[in-house]
């Protein structure tokens, strides 16, 4: 057994241990998780076509499996990159689109797929030796073809994923500054890896350098796994029983939690299922929520707080206003506004960076409310603090 073989059967086996840690991790959403592990078995389906490339009968039929799941494998990736980056865990119908291609590849193999062991073999002897075949067989995308498919497909959507991240760098989210560094290097190497397997069809390179398809397929496997690992803060919702934000650590200061009024409301200030023991309850557990840094999500809403605290919309903004001195846009200003002043006090961003990482959209809504709450401009509170 030759020594690339190995290796690949290995990376299958390490494969299949991946594809536990996805079903069991918290740190990714559902849908992440699904299209990850999808992508996965297209690289499986891949890696085992290689290990046992020009085995007889086994070749024969495994290439039913590996050839359209081996083209969708850019296709997974990018809607496991999507999930992840947005935390959006609904599966939509229009996500099925990116799937047309791996459906026409699998249509177009139809005819080679009822053919039988013989028929089979006939069929690739007839392509190497450029014999006549029927033309519902002409359209059986070979070997070349299926090179072209995968670079192509590779190179859009990882364009794709590569703009998808810069969307969520332009909203400065903190999660993906940190690891942007290790993200840019698995892309490029990604993409290294599409621009060899263009060039293998580009210069129709003969099987013996199949080994250099093998070795690229190992390489994506591991950057794909890696990207999955560096990259668990994006895809994880933040729970109630974090008190820091994931990923490397970080010491940075936190804001004061508002403060709160001190008397205790009885139950009929509700005027609803509420009772006062659970209202101290939700808020204590809002108030580690946005310790962990919640507020920074510029697309936060308190439809998105209540679903995390597991209460209704209603009901989460009747607490905040009776447990609180505010509603929850006070709240949620009081927290982006003193992580700010931290930061202004640091130094090390610039304001406009400041406004954007503590979770607003736009430079003008930061200095308003900024000013509103201190009396004083961003600038002129750092001016303040350096005197």
């Amino acid at each position: 057994m030759q020594l690339m073989t190995i290796l690949l059967l290995i990376s299958v086996g390490l494969s299949f241990f991946m594809m536990g840690y996805v079903a069991t991790t918290p740190y990714q959403n559902r849908k992440a998780r699904l299209c990850f592990a999808m992508m996965l078995i297209g690289l499986i389906s891949l890696m085992l076509e290689l290990a046992i490339f020009e085995e007889g009968a086994s070749f024969l039929y495994i290439i039913s499996l590996s050839g359209p799941l081996s083209v969708s494998v850019p296709i997974f990736f990018y809607l496991y990159f999507k999930a992840s980056m947005r935390l959006n865990d609904k599966f939509q119908w229009r996500s099925g689109i990116h799937l047309i291609f791996p459906l026409l590849y699998l249509l177009t193999m139809m005819p080679y797929n009822l053919l039988d062991e013989a028929g089979k073999q006939w069929f690739f002897a007839s392509i190497y030796t450029n014999e006549p075949i029927p033309w519902q067989l002409s359209f059986m995308p070979i070997r070349f073809t299926r090179l072209l498919l995968i670079s192509g497909l590779g190179s859009v959507y990882l364009y794709l994923s590569w703009r998808e991240l810069h969307i969520e760098i332009n909203n400065k989210k903190s999660d993906v500054l940190r690891e942007i560094g290790r993200l840019k290097g698995g892309f490029i190497a990604i993409s290294i890896s599409f621009a060899i397997v263009f060039s293998f069809f580009i210069f129709r390179l003969p099987h013996q350098f199949t080994w250099m398809i093998s070795s690229i397929v190992l390489v994506v496997t591991a950057i794909s796994s890696m990207i999955f690992y560096y990259l668990p803060v994006l895809g994880k919702k933040i729970t109630i029983q974090d008190r820091t934000v994931e990923g490397p650590q970080q010491k940075t200061e936190r804001p004061a939690a508002p403060q709160l009024q001190t008397h205790k409301p009885t139950d009929k200030q509700y005027r609803s299922s509420v009772t006062a023991s659970q209202a101290e309850q939700v808020i204590d557990n809002l108030l580690r929520l946005m310790e962990s840094g919640i507020y920074k999500d510029s697309k936060l809403s308190l439809g998105k707080l209540a679903s995390q605290l597991q209460v209704s919309t209603h009901h989460l903004s009747q607490i905040i206003n009776q447990q609180t001195q505010g509603n929850y846009f006070d709240l949620l200003n009081e927290y982006r506004i003193e992580s700010a002043k931290q930061l202004l006090i640091d130094g090390k961003l610039s304001v406009i960076d400041i406004a954007y990482e503590v979770g607003y959209n736009s430079k003008s809504s930061f200095y308003s409310e900024f000013k509103r709450r201190t009396d004083m401009t961003p600038n002129k509170f750092k001016k303040s603090q350096l005197s």
